[in-house]
């Protein structure tokens, strides 16, 4: 599993990344990121929301979380993709595929928890807290 990190300095295509890392080390690195310095610095620079993804099998295993500040602090974006049992034919069938999942509003802890529980490949207590959001 490889973290992905981008700061507010940089441009869209720029990442700095970390190669195999552990679930605690993912959730530790969510902890130390300074998520309110870089939105407020992503505010003033326009470049480049900062953003922390878990990487596991490239697009179809992934996590990410990113952050932008309002009137009401750091809120949080956020997609997770992963296999699993999708819907099928309009909702008629189930079978096989690459569950995505994504939030337009979360709190910082639900945040951490999208890390914790997507590191851990807790797959469906990760639907619940994308449901819940």
């Amino acid at each position: 599993m490889d973290l992905n990190f981008q700061y507010a300095h940089n441009s869209h295509e720029e990442s700095e990344t970390k190669k195999n890392i552990t679930p605690n080390e993912a959730v530790k690195a969510f902890d130390e990121f300074d998520w309110l310095g870089e939105a407020e610095k992503a505010n003033e620079l326009q470049k480049c929301s900062p953003t922390l993804a878990v990487v596991i099998d490239g697009p179809n295993e992934l996590a990410w979380v990113s952050a932008f500040c309002d009137n009401n602090g750091v809120q949080f974006v956020s997609e997770s993709r992963f296999p699993g049992e999708i819907k099928k034919w309009l909702g008629l069938s189930k079978g096989q595929g690459v569950v995505s999942l994504d939030a337009g509003s979360l709190c910082q802890s639900s945040a951490r928890k999208v890390i914790e529980l997507f590191a851990a490949k807790q797959y469906e207590l990760l639907r619940e807290i994308y449901k819940n959001a």
